[in-house]
């Protein structure tokens, strides 16, 4: 094992159960008293980010020489920052109301996905400038979302999001 595989343990782990998080309330989509759209879109963006950010930690971890420990951090602190996130974002799994859970965590859940957003301006990942426009751009909508829980304003993030899948 290399030194950057084992440096990616421990944010791949975190993610993982973010994911594992996630992927365990897939099934509210399933059934119809849980259904509600805003929160099916979310997860489905949630799952997809957590995805493409250990991707990208197993790539930038293993083309990069040694780093220090407070550059470790820097890379530690995202999946942090997305584990609070998730567990902020998901019901208990009894909860039969999703809409009025989804819409009084908005404030929250979007609030942290602002900070987290901005967090990934920092370390480099060899982006374009439209990626580095597109984060700007969802820390924007992300705190739009929080602050007035405009149900509308998250569409505009999954337009947004599904834009930034073109320039991976």
């Amino acid at each position: 094992m290399s030194s950057g595989e084992i440096l990616a343990f421990i944010p791949s782990f975190l993610y993982g159960i973010a994911l594992a998080e996630l992927f365990s309330h897939w099934r509210r989509f399933f059934q119809k008293q849980y259904r509600y759209w805003p929160y099916i879109i979310t997860t489905v963006i949630f799952t997809e980010l957590a995805i493409w950010n250990v991707y990208l930690f197993l790539v930038q971890i293993q083309e990069s020489t040694l780093i220090t420990y407070h550059e470790y951090w820097l890379f530690l602190i995202q999946p942090i920052i997305f584990l609070m996130l998730v567990h902020a974002f998901t019901p208990e799994l009894e909860l039969k109301d999703t809409e009025a859970y989804f819409k009084k965590r908005i404030p929250l859940v979007f609030g942290l996905s602002a900070v987290y957003f901005a967090l990934h301006i920092t370390p480099d990942f060899s982006v374009s400038n439209y990626v580095t426009w597109l984060r700007i751009s969802g820390i924007i909508v992300c705190l739009l979302i929080a602050i007035t829980r405009s149900i509308k304003a998250i569409y505009v993030f999954a337009i947004l999001w599904f834009l930034t899948l073109y320039f991976r």
